[in-house]
């Protein structure tokens, strides 16, 4: 008879141990690598994106300067807040006549000190009987061409019609009143 050696109950639960930490280290490598590959597909990934970036450059950064010229002056050219007020006012009711409406008043905001941008503002509040189709085309013009100009707190209300006949079959004329706001450029006295 062969005799087997009798093996203690410590050394099975010091194998166990030694077992689950090789094992545990064996995961802890897996994952280990599994975080670096993806770290490396996201580096991969973000060279793609600069590279495309690089590739729809049009301008090479040596050529771009820092003050670039733009193609048309947004800012009323005026040097003066009067001067900007009255050309901005000239415009929209040149606006108003040009597209067949019936002006009925205009008036300016007064100028506000300051040197933030509430001081380089120009608003003209405007009251005026337009048809639809003309309100149309000075809101499209104002907001179009330039120097920029903004619409703000626009109203416009269709009078009761007290004709009939060849006066009712005309469109309707609507009172309209709004303001438009133009800015002059910084640094304008």
């Amino acid at each position: 008879m062969i005799a087997r050696p009798q093996i203690s109950g410590r050394a099975v639960g010091s194998l166990s141990i030694l077992a689950l930490l090789l094992l545990l280290a064996g995961f802890g490598g897996f994952a280990s690598v599994t975080v670096l590959q993806a770290k490396w597909l996201e580096l991969e990934a973000r060279q793609a994106q600069l590279e495309a970036l690089e590739k729809r450059r049009q301008i090479p950064p040596e050529k771009v300067t820092a003050e670039a010229p733009i193609a048309f002056d947004p800012f009323l050219s005026e040097d003066n807040f009067a001067l900007a007020a009255n050309a901005l006012q000239e415009r929209v009711v040149g606006l108003v006549e040009d597209v067949e409406g019936k002006l009925l008043s205009v008036g300016l905001d007064p100028q506000t000190t300051g040197d933030d941008e509430a001081a380089r503002r120009v608003s003209v509040h405007v009251a005026a009987e337009l048809t639809s189709a003309a309100l149309q085309k000075l809101l499209y013009r104002l907001e179009t061409e330039t120097p920029l100009s903004f619409i703000s707190r626009l109203s416009a209300t269709r009078p009761v019609a007290r004709e009939q006949g060849a006066a009712a079959q005309q469109e309707p004329q609507l009172s309209v009143s709004f303001s438009v706001t133009g800015y002059r450029r910084k640094g304008s006295p």
